[in-house]
């Protein structure tokens, strides 16, 4: 079996981290390129990993769904409620939460660039021939299990990945429209955050792609989101995000 590990330390069991590691909580989309990959953070971080999981039985479910469908594992995106007991009691999570109708956009140009760029995926891997089409997509995916561990087919909300059964946020959340801001006051950085890895190619404005309908449709979809970090469709979150309470964290943002 292989073990992912992005730039973290070698993947094993829950010991390998220093004590005051932070699990990242990879949401598909979610600036979690920058932050695997930021010089900065590598030696602070933990990224999902299989011995890192709930159980073997969930890992080897998660890896069988992929293979039938041809896609890679993904196992760096389980959700916080994937990992193993030990290791989310002995190292505090956090994730980054993005508006949503920006997020589905970058999903929609990231799905573009990998069927008709890159020639990653097939042709017929998901509906790009409009915004509203791939919309479409989620009556196909939105539903299935495991499909919260891929990017494109992800039609789940994102807080679905930071909560406990019940509901429960169990993440530190970090503002991906501050990501920069946050990311230094969490981790009490002396320099800037890496400039990010914008890997979808997105070069205007994700709101020049919406119409009223699948505005719409976005705002029903993700309404768990939204009701939760506060969005508008041209806003980052307005609450429920890490240090939220303390008045000199919201000053200038």
């Amino acid at each position: 079996m292989m073990y992912e590990g992005g730039n973290m330390l070698p993947p094993g069991t829950c010991e390998n981290y220093p004590a005051n590691t932070k699990a990242f909580v990879h949401i598909p989309k979610n600036a979690g390129m920058t932050i695997r990959h930021s010089a900065f953070l590598k030696h602070k971080i933990a990224v999902s990993v299989a011995k890192n999981c709930i159980s073997k039985e969930y890992v080897d479910n998660v890896m069988y769904t992929m293979r039938l469908l041809g896609d890679h594992d993904g196992l760096h995106h389980a959700r916080w409620r994937d990992l193993n007991e030990q290791y989310r009691e002995k190292y505090q999570a956090f994730a980054v939460a993005r508006n949503p109708w920006d997020r589905v956009v970058s999903r929609f140009l990231f799905a573009k660039k990998v069927i008709f760029i890159e020639g990653k995926a097939p042709k017929d891997y998901a509906d790009t021939s409009s915004l509203e089409a791939f919309l479409e997509e989620r009556f196909k995916w939105g539903n299935k299990d495991y499909m919260w561990h891929r990017a494109i087919r992800c039609w789940y909300p994102a807080f679905d990945h930071v909560s406990d059964e019940e509901g429960n946020n169990r993440c530190d959340i970090i503002r991906f429209e501050h990501l920069n801001q946050d990311l230094e006051k969490y981790f009490n950085l002396n320099k800037s955050m890496t400039r990010a890895r914008n890997v979808t190619g997105l070069t205007k404005d994700y709101k020049e792609h919406y119409t009223d309908k699948t505005i719409q449709i976005v705002a029903d979809w993700y309404k768990k989101d939204i009701d939760f970090w506060g969005y508008d469709f041209d806003s980052g979150a307005k609450r429920n995000y890490w240090n939220t309470t303390e008045e000199g964290w919201r000053e200038n943002v």
